[in-house]
C-alpha cells in the first residue's frame, strides 16, 4: 500500500490566513472586484442526469469497488469500469467512490492550469462550487512563479480548503502528489491525472486518496474521479504546519466514511460539472496570469 512522503510544503507553516479569514458562501464586495468575478454563479448547476439515479440506488455491490493500489492499472485500461459513478465498501473497510463527468470543450491542460491557479485565493475557489466552497490557501504560494509549469504549481503542494461536504463544513488538507508515484504513466496530450492524499487541515491526519483522470473524447474530455476513504495515517508534520481553526469553530469529529462516501459523490459530481461549463473561457482569459 502507498504511504505519503512529506514535502517542503508540508514543512511550511500553515497559511496565516487560515485562522483569520472570514468564512462565507458566495461573494462580498471585495470578491466582486476581482477580474474573474463575472464567472461566479449564484447557484451550482444541476447534476448530470446519471448522478441522481446512482444516489437513489444506494451502495453498489462490493465487487464493483477496488482500492488505490489498483487505481492506475484499472483506470489505464481503455473503455469504462463497471462502477463509473457510485460508491461501495470493500471487505477491508475502505470506501470507494467513483464519479464520471462529461466535460464538453475541456482538456487536461485546462485542469492542470486550474489546479495551479485557483488555490491562492478563496474567491477563485468559490467559482468551483458556489454552494459549498468557503476558503482556500496553499502551503507554498507558487501561482506567480513564471518559471514553473502549471503542474509544478500544485504537485507536491498542500491545498488547505474549507468546504461543505454533505452539509458538514469540513476542514481539509489535500496534499497533491505526482501520479507516477501511484503507478500512472505520463499522460498523452489533452489528458492529465490529478492525485492527492486527503486529510484534515487542523490535525496531522490523513484518511483517503483521490485521483481525477481526465481523458480526451470527441466532444472534449471526460473526468473519472476516484476516492479511496478509510486509509488512516498519522502524518509526521511540524506543529506549525497544522492549521489553527478560526475562533468559534466547533471541534472536528472523525468522519463517518460510509456517510462521507455518498456525500462526496454528490459534491464531486456537482463541482466538476459546474466548473467544466465555463472552464474553457476562464482558461482562455486568465491562462498565463498569476
Amino acid at each position: 500500500m502507498f504511504t505519503y512522503e512529506t514535502t517542503s510544503a508540508d514543512e511550511a507553516p500553515a497559511p496565516a490566513s487560515y485562522a483569520v479569514e472570514d468564512r462565507y458562501l458566495g461573494y462580498r464586495d471585495a470578491d466582486r472586484a476581482r477580474p474573474y468575478a463575472k464567472y461566479l454563479r449564484d447557484d451550482t448547476l444541476p447534476l448530470q442526469p446519471h448522478v441522481p439515479e446512482v444516489l437513489l440506488a444506494g451502495m453498489a455491490p462490493t465487487e464493483y469497488g477496488y482500492d488505490i493500489a489498483d487505481a492506475a492499472r484499472i483506470l489505464s485500461r481503455p473503455g469504462h469500469h463497471k462502477m463509473e459513478t457510485g460508491w461501495t465498501r470493500l471487505d477491508s473497510g475502505v470506501v470507494t467512490v467513483a464519479v464520471h463527468t462529461d466535460m464538453p470543450g475541456v482538456t487536461g491542460e485546462m485542469w492542470d492550469w486550474w489546479m495551479g491557479w485557483h488555490s491562492c485565493e478563496s474567491s477563485r475557489y468559490k467559482l468551483w462550487h458556489p454552494d459549498a466552497h468557503q476558503f482556500t490557501a496553499v502551503g507554498e504560494p507558487r501561482s506567480a512563479d513564471t518559471a514553473l509549469s502549471d503542474r509544478q504549481r500544485y504537485v507536491d503542494n498542500v491545498s488547505y480548503v474549507d468546504e461543505y461536504v454533505g452539509g458538514v463544513l469540513t476542514p481539509l488538507a489535500i496534499r497533491f502528489v505526482d501520479p507516477a508515484r501511484l503507478g500512472f504513466d505520463a499522460p498523452r496530450p489533452g489528458a492529465t491525472v490529478i492525485a492527492g492524499r486527503v486529510g484534515l487541515s487542523v490535525a496531522p491526519v490523513a484518511f483517503g486518496w483521490v485521483v481525477h483522470q481526465v481523458r480526451p473524447i470527441d466532444t472534449g474530455a471526460e473526468m473519472r474521479s476516484r476516492f479511496f476513504l478509510n486509509h488512516l495515517e498519522h502524518l509526521d508534520l511540524p506543529g506549525a504546519s497544522v492549521a489553527t481553526p478560526p475562533s468559534g469553530r466547533a471541534p472536528v469529529a472523525q468522519p463517518d466514511m460510509a456517510a462521507l462516501g455518498a456525500a462526496l459523490l454528490h459534491h464531486c459530481a456537482a463541482e466538476m460539472n459546474h466548473l467544466s461549463s465555463f472552464l474553457p473561457v476562464l482558461h482562455e482569459e486568465f491562462a498565463g496570469t498569476p
